[in-house]
């Protein structure tokens, strides 16, 4: 009787150089977004990450400690890249209105759903659980990208920045009323009456909202400059 033997190609436990341990990073990175499509948060275990990663448990932790580091880990890779994309675009564009500015935020954050999620997990889950040193880093990394938006933003870097906090409020909150946040399955206002139901389109309502906030937000500066002025 012939044994039939299975040759299954194994990774190896540890990458062997710095590149190698970038590739295997990003692999980890990828593992758990495509699990968080269809997995609630809560339900998501670093075992799932492993499997999915085709990894050991023990070599996933060689990169994260906790899925909290995980996921901090893959919204950062996100933010990055939104920043990078917003601070072209309002280079390219020199915004001079409130409502050029507007078109332009809402181009960038309603295609985000990913970052969106991320960003009320964040909110959440992740920032209660971060020891002081990853807080204070990501908290470096935002303003490393975010100052230079600042400067680029067609108003004064006070009112810039409050439309910047009002867009990330206004995101968080329609991402939540719209879709949920990863952390359940039901929009925050989708109740079981269908008489009292409603489900609102995020890329109905942020834009709606954002635009009603940067023009009052525009206003009140323009107003307070015109008093300071008397």
């Amino acid at each position: 009787m012939v044994r039939r033997v299975s040759h299954v190609t194994s990774r190896p436990l540890r990458a062997r150089n710095a590149e190698e341990k970038k590739k295997r990073r990003i692999e980890i990175l990828r593992a758990a977004e495509h699990l968080w499509r269809t997995t609630p948060y809560p339900d998501l275990s670093m075992s799932q990450v492993a499997r999915e990663a085709q990894l050991a448990k023990g070599t996933l932790y060689l990169y994260f400690d906790t899925k909290e580091e995980l996921f901090l880990a893959l919204l950062t890779e996100h933010l990055e890249h939104c920043l990078k994309d917003l601070l072209r675009g309002l280079e390219a564009a020199r915004c001079t209105s409130a409502d050029q500015l507007t078109d332009l935020l809402v181009a960038r954050v309603v295609p985000q759903e990913g970052l969106r999620r991320l960003l009320v997990l964040l909110t959440t889950v992740i920032n209660p659980s971060l020891a002081d040193e990853q807080s204070q880093n990501f908290r470096r990394m935002l303003l490393r990208y975010v100052l230079p938006i600042l400067d680029v933003m067609p108003f004064e870097r006070r009112t810039n920045l409050r439309v910047l906090m009002h867009m990330y409020a206004l995101a968080l909150g329609w991402q939540l009323a719209s879709s949920g946040s990863g952390l359940e399955t039901r929009a925050v206002f989708s109740f079981p009456s269908p008489d009292i139901s409603l489900r609102p389109r995020f890329e109905d309502e942020f834009p709606r909202a954002l635009r009603a906030s940067v023009r009052a937000l525009v206003e009140e500066a323009y107003a307070s400059v015109a008093i300071t002025a008397d």
